[in-house]
């Protein structure tokens, strides 16, 4: 019996953790490795090789304290608790709705009341202001700055990010987050906010039909949150210190930025326009791959089966031939699959949406998941610091 590309026989699992096959079946009856039936022998089983892996690295940290520390910030145990995102199994669930099928029929501002604990109360519909407008010069000014400088130069104009957070009624700092959700979606298409539907808001400026907005709909509940990401992390430490909403969103759009996040989308985009230009993608991919090169926006850590955010958006685009071509090399060169950046981007290409639309619905969405993360920080009440090892 062979391993295949993501899973492995029990004989090599054993021998990868050095443990017993009985105590192999133990960590698989307590759900920390994954199986797969085999085919043709349901009576046999393979085992996750990125939970092996996972197992062994935890194995070799042991129990000494500064080891694990150490380990935990870089895709390692878990840090903090949580109510809003569960990520198990290569499932996303929002607390404890399965996300791809909330993304069927849910808008943004549904998911937003969800995460934020709203229960029958819609700050949607109770705003005790409706969305801040930009003095013209101001907006006119910040309409040439890059996406996130352009968020971090008009936030500051919302009132509602600049009050305090500390001390006061929940509804009251839902009501302040419907608005900066609402000037987010302004910012982000340099426009004046408006009080529709993020979805349709985005489908009018950019001219897009019914079907369209649907597919924008979709990508928006998918991308709203997505655990204790860099950003949401960011946005938990700056929410720990009491700091204003505003200055929690400012933060997160900061992380956002960098190439290893919500930046990954431009590269994307420039592996697309390199297919464009050069046409055989078998010999684009070998490339790279010979130069020691990886392909953007393929594998996720945590989805070792695929992200179900890209599938749950690649599904609903119209057929394009590169892309699919794409899809296959990768997957039959490195076993990879499509992560959220590729998806988001496909989306931007099939629908002719402006360039950069793809971290647009980014960090639309993620909008409403950093707010959830601070307001479930602030109910926590503690600051996050933790300490540093000092080395010579």
């Amino acid at each position: 019996m062979q391993a295949t590309e993501k899973f492995i026989t029990a004989e090599m699992a054993a021998a990868e953790l050095g443990i017993s096959r009985a105590s192999l079946y133990a960590y698989v009856s307590r759900g920390l490795i994954q199986t797969s039936n085999v085919e043709n022998d349901p009576r046999r089983k393979l085992y996750s090789a990125h939970d092996i892996a996972a197992l062994k690295k935890r194995k070799t940290v042991g129990r000494r304290p500064t080891q694990v520390a150490a380990t935990t910030l870089d895709w390692g145990l878990p840090v903090l608790k949580t109510s809003i995102t569960e990520i198990d199994a290569g499932h996303l669930t929002y607390r404890g709705q399965d996300a791809l099928i909330l993304s069927q029929s849910s808008t943004l501002e549904n998911i937003a009341c969800l995460l934020w604990e709203c229960a029958d109360f819609d700050p949607f519909s109770t705003q005790r202001s409706g969305p801040a407008s930009w003095p013209r010069d101001v907006l006119l000014n910040a309409q040439s700055l890059p996406l996130i400088e352009r968020c971090q130069s008009l936030l500051p104009y919302v009132g509602a990010g600049q009050m305090p957070v500390w001390g006061r009624d929940h509804r009251r700092l839902v009501q302040d987050a419907a608005c900066l959700l609402q000037a987010i979606t302004g910012v982000c298409t340099a426009s004046q906010p408006d009080t529709l539907p993020v979805h349709l808001s985005l489908a009018e400026k950019w001219k897009t039909d019914a079907e369209g907005a649907d597919i924008i709909r979709r990508a928006l509940v998918l991308l709203a949150d997505h655990e204790l990401n860099a950003s949401a992390f960011t946005v938990r430490v700056v929410a720990s210190t009491g700091a204003s909403l505003g200055a929690c969103l400012n933060a997160g759009l900061s992380a956002l930025s960098g190439p290893l996040h919500g930046g990954m989308t431009s590269l994307v985009e420039l592996l697309f326009d390199e297919l464009e230009r050069k046409g055989d993608t078998k010999r684009l991919i070998h490339e790279r791959l010979r130069r020691g090169e990886t392909v953007p926006g393929f594998y996720h850590p945590l989805y070792p089966d695929g992200d179900p955010r890209a599938i749950g958006i690649l599904s609903y685009l119209p057929a394009d031939e590169r892309r699919v071509e794409l899809l296959q090399c990768m997957y039959e060169m490195t076993g990879q699959l499509p992560t959220c950046d590729v998806a988001l981007v496909s989306l931007r290409r099939s629908l002719n949406l402006p360039v950069g639309s793809a971290l647009v619905l980014f960090a639309i969405a993620r909008t409403v998941g950093w707010i959830a993360h601070a307001l479930e920080q602030k109910q926590d009440g503690k600051l996050i610091r933790p300490r540093a090892q000092y080395v010579r």
